[in-house]
């Protein structure tokens, strides 16, 4: 779309409006869209002000439902959602608003709750089940130590995980 030439205003107000209703998105991931769209920078600016007077777009908004999907739904750890919320250029103070306002339960106890599942996922890889579920706890975010803290505790085959 990027080699396309610039659609007029009337029409990309339209599009990135009915973009943005689909669902909660970041300013930066709009004006990404309105980039490959062939708007201009000042025109840029105007859309994004007509979007966020019109409550299409708003950044505490989006910053809250990313953190809350991606703590609920991925299992994400609060540092990771953090990391790819200052990827979305989103404000500190929204992404602390937004980490604050999920629920208080340590990393240790998420590492447990999901630990039994990702050890029967990797079952099939015997002996080294704990070392591939580590790895999934890591990917999701959680520190290392954490999570090689949880593997000690709740299996009594941890010097496995070493071999």
């Amino acid at each position: 779309m990027q080699n396309e030439a610039p659609i007029d205003l009337a029409k990309c107000r339209l599009k990135i409006q009915r973009y943005c209703d689909k669902a909660e998105r970041a300013p930066f991931d709009v004006e990404k869209k309105l980039i490959q769209y062939g708007v201009w920078q000042n025109d840029r600016q105007v859309l994004i002000a007509e979007l966020i007077s019109l409550n299409l777009l708003s950044e505490s908004r989006f910053a809250s439902a990313f953190a809350h999907d991606h703590f609920e739904f991925r299992k994400w750890s609060k540092r990771k959602i953090e990391l790819h919320l200052k990827a979305k250029r989103v404000s500190p103070r929204n992404i602390q608003d937004a980490i604050r306002n999920l629920p208080s339960e340590g990393d240790s106890l998420q590492i447990r709750a999901l630990l039994p599942s990702l050890q029967k996922k990797y079952e099939k890889k015997g002996r080294l089940k704990n070392q591939y579920a580590a790895k999934a706890l890591i990917r999701k975010g959680f520190q290392t130590e954490e999570v090689f803290k949880v593997l000690r505790e709740s299996s009594e085959s941890f010097d496995t995980f070493l071999d």
